[in-house]
């Protein structure tokens, strides 16, 4: 096996080379020995095999990954080093080695543009044939653009149409107007998702492939897939034209360019190449073979590549490849149950791979069968095994939905979880199963995707998220339909009179969302796969991608949220990195994040790079440094003190310590949806998408320094490194940032572009805090769901997700509605309680728009009368524990440690509840509405009334709003007046949308002919005289910045701390606070809170950075005001205005409240600067949430525990029994005799199943007299039974084979029982499996008795006789296709019942014990019936089988005759009544009427 040394073995140099597909080389050593060259795969072993100690699952992970053979064969073979996981740390090593690669090598944000360069690099670079695809046809009028609600646009800008179809008026309008509104930001494709008001006589398939003119481009409408990128290199070997016919396109067929791909419509006659119809190309694309790229003109993240795609050579080419310091190691993780095959031994398992198939697909399909029958006749641990077969067919998957169905290690991969955990824990199995590839790809959540990255990636597309997998693993997994007792009985809904259900479709859409984000790993090498079109990791436990999770909160079953009860983020301890508890995980040389998304630039050490090095005295340092010795997880067992630069930040991520990394990981904690004083965050330029609230008590962004009034400041705010900024993606609280930047002599404000010294690299800036407040608004819809709304400040021309608010948080363009709980009506609930009514916005689609504020109070101020469910259900946010000075109060079934004796807001409450121990604060959060005494109202520049020396610009140059604008004359007087018609008399809110490229500017407000004056509390009492210091006097020797009222200043940087340089510019101009009265025209240095009149600060741009004033309180009187706004004489570069808005000052409705849901996942996403506060850990925590609120269901427990029943031979049990049981699951405990099973946790199935088979409803016999006791016995474990009972034997026959001697032993080829028995392991028909568990057959006793009899589901006739032939054969020809056996033919001699099995692979070898009929016949009875054969039976067969003289002869006969018996196919006793069956005498007259046979 090891091979010989071919420097004693020379001959071997002259052996011929192979390829796999060749045929067999011989040689002969000098010694006599035969060689023979073998084709068998080579794999390693790379995790612990099953059996396995604890201490011992890391001995066999590969100790480079894999990476020495990735190297020596150039890719062809993949780093086998397995993503790390909840599934596989055990196995984790930290590996030194120089060979050592890393699954996470590659750099998932880089972002690649789709266009002929990158395309032809695929080709190139990793021979990959990926291609745009052209010459698809439109043929069907539902294709028609005026038709369908998605058409798709080539584009020709600056270009006159040259074939412009002639169409009606309405149809130029409507298409001209979806066209020029589309926000695809792709140059060359146009996508339309809207559906258009054509004049019905251009809709006609004349019309398909029509041209317009829009503006100055020319649009032709082409197919939907018109130049999609596709990966065909899956289709290269499947093609039925052979493979040239599309691996030539890459290499530049006919002088065309290799990345393209022309559709052969009408085919190539002189090349005979036929017609390709359109069906062919519907029909093929998409996986496994054609998979979808992106549209051509996109770009495309690197991580979001077909994994095929993913090779180190393409990362390497497009810069997706860390590099990482070689001074440190890599973090190598294997896989449980993945250990080296055995070469040397016969019987060998094809694998699935790029290699030549040998095998037929028959072979190879039944090879997952193989493997479990083995297990089932030889395997020690038969309790094991039988509970695992039970899970597994509570747990399906099905091959057919499965693009793997020849596939043997995933099945068995998937399978090892139910034997691994058959007596561990239920949440374990569910948690397993939850990530398995198989399992998402089967129910449908596989990529499934939320709305929000749908809409946001898809040109505003709508879109639901899978619900397949949210809907069964409540009704098939865990819950079931219907409420059940403890006992297992159905609750009975008191006011329907039927069963009350477990969940609805509310439900279901609720939690579909929490599946969103799953995605294969990337494939790897050491395991078997195919790669070829569809080449993910159907092995290893999924990723989830955090971008496609839906971010928003999820009602549970309980009347609450997922997130209810864990600790709130706001609540986490200050520097929770140093604190008791902290986690740490070591990633060896990379920087780059697990657990959160951070650019991709993070991963490359370069000399820019601003690491977070722990200083070496730290005690964290220390403790994570550990001599050297580094451990692969950390956790804080006490406080640390912090040292150095740790001191000054809120939170960290990675941590560098020496040459290694440390990932801090922060426990679970849930944000709250709603908060008040929420700050505007925005990303590194104020025009990229991203102008969001968030909540100031988290690090969510970080500091980008400036003063609001000073313009190059506001212009570039800065990041220095070491002063305001101490690391890679740093993120601070609101307050940190601003401290920071006050102690470097700025602020925060709402500033253009940052920039980071001492290096300005784009990827370190992110979100930053601004000074400007931020409201969370809700939207209501007609159902009384809400989706949240960020009244945010949009900055660049307020394109809705282009720049500033994202849709999924904008007013207008949320649809991300989720369900919460309302104490009594919601707005727009009745006629009574609408929009109007409550003071609220009203939206055209019937939605309302209101304020909020939240509220927080305690819910106990006693706990006398309280009880643990009271506790349970009204208190829902979780503590760290209680306070250090608090007191523990005894309730009932709970702790209250309260503080002060007060039982208050401070006090904790302590519950025990299923085997998990809750602290939960005594508060409550809610949320109330607020409305707008008048709703806000918007005047656009347009509805001016009048303007004097002012221009309206149109919209050639975008406005805040999308219309025009007024732009101010240069330096003499001008105003612009609105009418402003009101209700009622009362104060209002005025603000501008405004832009200034230029110095604060101050303008004169008036209402109703009436000046009005601001007068800030800081303003300055002096009011001195402006002095000009002479031009330039910063050039001046010792120059001090300016003071108020002095000048010449320039910027504002010649100004001293909370100034700005005042600019004059042209004329005389007084600035309030500084007297001017020789009306100097130099520029001086003015204090903003002097200012008495409306104050402009500068945005930035004159057309594209926009901001509100800050809202200013007028009275207005009830009809018409008149609002004037007047830039004075002189004051040049002036502020252009987009619109003023009116709005009522905030007004309580008359609505009610809801509790303040939370939710794991940050709103805050990666628009553009691939930064984002939507992490994998958080995913996960909700992930682990869901399942949490699943698997602690009360439904759980009997719902799973009569499952188990059923599949243990109890499909009837007793209410008494499943009690029983179910408590032995809860309590994780049962006892039987001197024996204790379990571990003391909810949720054991070792307790469990204990109770299943050792409980007095199974052992006491008096129960087998009872009718409706037991259950019918699955075919496949008669089969089983019968197997392992009589002793298979996988032996061919001794005598009689002509020929060289074959191999003496052979797996149990059981073919094909699916077909003939109705089972078989693995191939499950449907998600149901193969019985429906409450199925009650349609006649007999059982549906007069209801009795369930989940078996008798696949117990038709054919079945029933395939059972039957089965078992006759096998145990008289032995395994074999005689007779319709259970086997296949196995190439030789014939059928004979004569105990020689001449036609078998192996046969029944029991040797009896017994000598008499009687004898034999009890000793078969006891192993095939458990001794259950009735008397009768026994006569019976004693009399037919003593006609046999051969001993052998009459076993045989014995064991044919008892799987005959009614007590072999039940787990019941049978007696006979005696009577005579009931004949059916009604006479059946043939019909004359004609009849088609179908």
């Amino acid at each position: 096996p090891s091979g010989l040394d071919r420097n004693l073995y020379p001959i071997c140099d002259t052996i011929a080379s192979s390829e796999e597909y060749s045929s067999p080389v011989f040689a002969k050593t000098p010694e006599g020995k035969w060689l023979q060259w073998s084709p068998i795969i080579k794999l390693e072993s790379n995790g612990p095999s099953m059996n396995a100690s604890p201490g011992d699952k890391a001995s066999n992970t590969l100790i480079d990954g894999g990476g020495e053979s990735f190297l020596q064969t150039g890719e062809k073979l993949k780093c086998a080093n397995v993503a790390r996981s909840f599934e596989n740390e055990d196995t984790c090593i930290y590996s030194t080695s120089s060979t050592a690669c890393s699954p996470t090598r590659e750099l998932g944000e880089v972002i690649i543009d789709l266009n002929e360069t990158s395309i032809t690099a695929f080709y190139e670079f990793g021979d990959k044939y990926v291609y745009a695809i052209r010459g698809l046809a439109m043929e069907n009028l539902d294709q028609h653009a005026c038709v369908d609600t998605q058409s798709r646009w080539e584009v020709e800008q600056n270009t006159i149409c040259s074939s412009p179809t002639p169409l009606g008026a309405a149809t130029v309008a409507a298409l001209g107007d979806a066209l020029a509104s589309s926000t695809d930001p792709n140059a060359l494709l146009k996508d339309v998702t809207v559906s258009l008001s054509c004049d019905p006589l251009d809709e006609h398939v004349d019309t398909l492939g029509m041209q317009i003119q829009v503006d100055a481009d020319c649009y032709t409408h082409v197919h939907r897939d018109h130049n999609n990128v596709y990966d065909f290199s899956g289709w290269v070997s499947n093609h039925p034209g052979g493979e040239y016919n599309i691996q030539k396109w890459a290499e530049g067929f006919n002088g065309v360019p290799g990345w393209y791909l022309d559709y052969p419509l009408l085919g190539v006659p002189e090349r005979k190449v036929p017609k390709h119809p359109m069906s062919r190309w519907d029909n093929n694309k998409g996986e496994p073979y054609i998979v979808f790229v992106a549209k051509l003109g996109n770009g495309i993240a690197y991580r979001d590549l077909p994994s095929n795609l993913k090779t180190n050579s393409i990362a390497d080419h497009f810069g997706a490849t860390a590099v990482q310091n070689e001074a440190a190691g890599t973090i190598v993780c294997g896989s449980h149950g993945e250990v080296a095959n055995d070469r040397t031994l016969r019987e060998q398992f094809e694998i699935r791979s790029n290699g030549e198939q040998v095998t037929s697909t028959d072979v190879m399909d039944n090879q997952r069968h193989v493997v479990w029958y083995e297990q089932g006749l030889w395997a020690d641990d038969q309790f094991r095994q039988r509970m695992a077969f039970a899970l597994s067919e509570m747990i399906t998957v099905v091959p057919q939905n499965i693009d793997a169905e020849t596939y043997t290690e995933v099945y068995a991969k998937y399978y090892d979880i139910f034997v691994n955990n058959a007596f561990g824990n239920y949440a374990d199995i569910m948690k397993l199963v939850s990530y398995s590839p198989l399992m998402a790809e089967h129910l449908t959540y596989l990529k499934s995707k939320s709305h929000p990255y749908i809409f946001r990636k898809e040109d505003k597309r709508v879109s639901s998220p899978d619900e397949n997998y949210a809907r069964e693993i409540m009704q098939l997994f865990t819950i079931g339909l219907f409420v059940l007792n403890e006992d297992g009985t159905q609750v009975i809904d008191s006011s329907t009179g039927k069963p009350k259900e477990t969940y609805t479709n509310e439900d279901i859409e609720s939690f579909a969302r929490a599946w969103t984000g799953f995605d294969r790993q990337a494939v790897r090498g050491n395991y078997e796969e195919r790669r070829g079109g569809s080449t993910d990791n159907k092995i290893d436990p999924m990723q989830v991608i955090a971008a496609y999770r839906d971010p928003f909160p999820k009602a549970d079953l309980a009347g609450g949220f997922l997130g209810d009860r864990y600790l709130r983020c706001v609540d986490l301890p200050s520097q929770s990195f140093l604190k008791k508890g902290a986690v740490y995980t070591l990633r060896g040389a990379s920087p780059l994040s697990e657990y959160r998304t951070d650019p991709s630039q993070y991963a490359t050490e370069t000399d820019s790079a601003e690491k977070f090095a722990l200083d070496t005295n730290s005690a964290l340092y220390q403790l994570l440094h550990n001599g050297g010795q580094y451990k692969l997880t950390v956790e804080l067992d006490e406080d640390l003190v912090c040292t150095a630069t740790e001191c000054n930040v809120d939170t960290v991520r990675m941590v560098k310590v020496d040459d290694v990394y440390y990932e801090f990981k922060e426990i679970p904690c849930v944000q709250m949806a709603f908060y008040d004083n929420g700050k505007q965050i925005r990303a590194k330029e104020n025009k990229d998408l991203g102008s969001m609230c968030a909540n100031p008590n988290l690090a969510h962004a970080s500091e980008a320094c400036c003063r609001e009034e000073r313009y190059q400041e506001v212009r570039q705010a800065t990041k220095v490194t070491g002063v305001t900024y101490f690391y890679e993606g740093e993120r601070t609280k609101y307050n940190t940032a601003r401290d920071r930047c006050v102690n470097a002599g700025k602020d925060l404000c709402m500033f253009e572009y940052t920039n980071v010294s001492p290096v300005n690299d784009w990827w370190k800036k992110g979100y930053s805090w601004t000074n400007k407040d931020c409201e969370i608004m809700v939207k209501v819809n007609s159902e009384g769901y809400i989706a949240v709304v960020h009244d945010a400040d949009n900055s660049y021309k307020n394109q809705i997700d282009r720049y500033g608010i994202p849709a999924e948080v904008d007013e207008y363009e949320t649809l991300n509605w989720f369900k919460v709980h309302w104490d009594g009506d919601f707005p727009g609930s009745s006629p009574e309680n609408s929009c109007a009514a409550n003071k609220c916005k009203a939206h055209p689609n019937g939605s309302c728009v209101c304020k909020t504020s939240v509220s927080e109070s305690a819910v106990f101020d006693s706990i006398v009368n309280v009880d643990k469910e009271q506790v349970m259900g009204q208190l829902f946010i979780g503590a760290m524990g209680p306070e250090a000075t608090s007191v523990p109060n005894s309730g009932t079934g709970f702790t209250a440690h309260v503080v002060n004796g007060l039982i208050d807001t401070r006090t904790v409450f302590e519950v025990e509840d299923k085997g998990r121990t809750f602290f939960l604060k005594n508060i409550v959060s809610e949320v109330h509405l607020n409305g707008w005494e008048a709703v806000p109202t918007i005047l656009e520049a347009e509805d001016a009334a009048v303007l004097q020396n002012a221009t309206i610009k149109d919209s050639t140059e975008l406005s805040a709003s999308n219309a025009r604008y007024i732009d101010f004359d240069a330096t003499d007087e001008a105003f612009v007046t609105w009418d402003v018609s009101v209700s009622y008399t009362g104060d209002y809110s005025m603000s501008l949308r405004y832009a200034l490229d230029t110095y604060t500017r101050q303008m004169e407000v008036y209402v109703n002919d009436e000046e009005i004056k601001w007068t800030s509390p800081n303003a300055n009492t002096d009011i001195p005289d402006v002095v000009n210091l002479g031009d330039n006097p910063q050039n001046a020797v010792g120059f001090e910045p300016m003071s108020r009222c002095q000048g010449d200043c320039d910027i504002d940087d010649h100004c001293a701390a909370g100034l700005f340089c005042f600019q004059v510019n042209k004329g005389s101009s007084d600035f309030p606070g500084c007297n001017n009265p020789n009306g100097l025209g130099s520029d001086f240095c003015v204090d903003p809170n002097d200012v008495d009149n409306m104050l402009f600060l500068p945005t930035g741009g004159w057309s594209e950075d926009w901001r509100l004033t800050e809202g200013k309180i007028v009275r207005l009187v009830e009809g018409v005001n008149t609002i004037k706004v007047k830039c004075p004489f002189g004051n040049d570069k002036r502020p252009t205005i987009d619109y003023l808005k009116i709005e009522g000052l905030p007004s309580p409705t008359i609505a009610s409240k809801f509790r303040n849901p939370p939710h794991f996942v940050a709103l805050i996403t990666d628009h553009v600067s691939r930064y984002t506060e939507q992490n994998t850990i958080d995913a996960q925590y909700e992930t682990d949430a869901l399942l949490e609120h699943l698997v602690y269901h009360d439904n759980v427990a009997p719902f799973l525990t009569t499952r188990i029943m059923q599949r243990f031979g109890i499909s009837n049990p007793s209410p008494r029994y499943v009690q029983t049981c179910v408590q032995a699951f809860k309590t994780g405990l049962y006892i039987s005799g001197n024996e204790t099973f379990g571990d003391s946790k909810y949720g054991s199935l070792a307790a469990l199943s204990a109770c299943v088979v050792l409980d007095r409803e199974v052992t006491d016999e008096a129960l087998y007299e009872d009718p409706a006791f037991g259950a019918l016995r699955e075919p496949i474990l008669m089969v089983m039974n019968l197997l392992r009972s009589m002793e298979y034997s996988n032996t061919l026959p001794t005598v009689g084979l002509d020929g060289p001697p074959l191999a003496e032993f052979y797996n149990v080829r059981l073919y094909k029982m699916d077909e003939k028995i109705g089972q078989s392991p693995h191939d499950f028909p449907s998600v149901f499996s193969f019985f429906l568990p409450e199925y009650v057959p349609e006649a007999g006793p059982a549906l007069s008795a209801q009795l369930a009899a989940p078996e008798a589901t696949i117990l038709d006739m054919p079945k029933i006789i395939g059972i039957q032939n089965g078992m006759i054969s096998l145990i008289k020809y032995g395994l074999s296709d005689c007779n319709d056996g259970y086997g296949s033919y196995p190439g030789y001699k014939w059928c004979s019942d004569d105990g020689l099995y001449y036609r078998s692979i192996g046969h029944l070898a029991r040797v009896p014990a017994g000598t008499t009929i009687a004898e034999l016949v009890s000793e078969v009875s006891l192993l095939l019936t458990a001794g259950r054969l009735s008397q009768d039976n026994r006569d019976t067969i004693e009399a037919a089988c003593s006609a046999e003289t051969d001993h052998d002869a009459q076993f045989r006969c014995i064991q044919q005759l008892i799987v005959f018996s009614t007590e072999f196919h039940s787990t019941n006793k049978m007696e006979k009544s005696g009577e005579d069956r009931a004949v059916d005498t009604t006479t059946v007259v043939a019909s004359t009427e004609p009849y088609k046979g179908l």
